[in-house]
């Protein structure tokens, strides 16, 4: 994978982003993670420098307050949202945007006003399948997202996966982050939101790494007490690797690239102890990502 090549973005991405995915070094073996002791228990038998390397992140859904809002008049409507987004990332820059500046970040344009644009961005060391859609309008709010016959999984970007072990930002962010670098403003505090599910409250991303080319695993249990709207996952690889739920092949990649997909719920079923596995010749990342609500 590509290392330090945005370098300089990527730290505009840390001063700026209210969301961080932590990797936590964990020197047992066994590890209930922080808040989320009913929902996700972890064993791994990765190691880095004799520790065990296991990762999650936590982000609340939250609606925006713009949502939705239908003018006929032609302003401000982003009804559209409700029919095709699913998983979303939004920030408000605290400014007028200057349409035509903003443009300049786009791949395509699909829809313009005077008001504001709707098209795709494409992303940084990723092919034409990954760009995110933007809505962008001039009173300074910008939304990224993928479709909702898309898996949340797809936002997981390994490209910010370093040897350091942490990981910054979605692919939603990074989409966000590149009109705001074409229209010359800095982005406000950003929040995500799932128009698919809009019950839902909490996204999930739990993910690990084998460096080495050998087989790494962790556990993960869903609580029958939480509402599970969308199970998917993530498995990128640079090399053949294999991703496997409880001993059961769910990805396979015969060379670099990533693959994702949803999970049926006969794949993840509740209260059971389930093990990932990833089974690779050189780097692979597998990613179990859960859009729920605690009852």
């Amino acid at each position: 994978m590509k290392k330090d090549k945005y370098a300089e973005r990527k730290e505009v991405k840390k001063s700026n982003n209210k969301i961080i995915w932590k990797i936590l070094a964990i020197t047992i073996a066994l590890v209930v993670i922080g808040s989320c002791t009913a929902l996700y228990k972890s064993t791994s038998t990765s190691k880095l420098n004799d520790t065990v390397v296991i990762g999650k992140s936590i982000i609340s859904l939250e609606a925006p307050s713009f949502i939705p809002i239908a003018n006929e008049s032609g302003g401000r409507d982003t009804s559209f949202l409700d029919d095709e987004a699913g998983i979303s990332a939004y920030t408000n820059v605290g400014q007028q945007i200057d349409l035509d500046d903003a443009k300049n970040a786009f791949r395509t344009i699909e829809y313009e006003t005077d008001d504001y644009i709707i098209g795709s961005v494409p992303l940084p060391d990723y092919p034409e399948t990954e760009d995110v859609h933007c809505y962008v309008h001039v009173d300074g709010w910008i939304v990224t997202y993928y479709l909702n016959d898309e898996p949340v999984a797809k936002i997981v970007d390994w490209e910010d996966y370093t040897t350091e072990e942490t990981i910054t930002g979605t692919k939603l962010e990074d989409g966000i982050y590149e009109v705001c670098n074409a229209a010359y403003v800095v982005a406000g505090d950003i929040y995500y939101y799932n128009f698919e599910w809009p019950v839902a409250e909490k996204l999930m991303i739990v993910a690990d790494a084998e460096w080495y080319g050998q087989i790494d695993t962790f556990d993960i249990m869903l609580p029958s007490d939480f509402i599970f709207y969308e199970r998917s996952y993530s498995h990128y690889a640079n090399s053949y690797s294999r991703m496997y739920i409880n001993d059961n092949q769910i990805s396979i990649l015969y060379s670099e690239g990533t693959d994702y997909d949803t999970l049926l719920p006969s794949d993840l079923p509740t209260d059971v102890t389930h093990t990932i596995k990833i089974n690779t010749n050189n780097d692979g990342f597998d990613a179990i990502v859960l859009i729920y609500r605690e009852t």
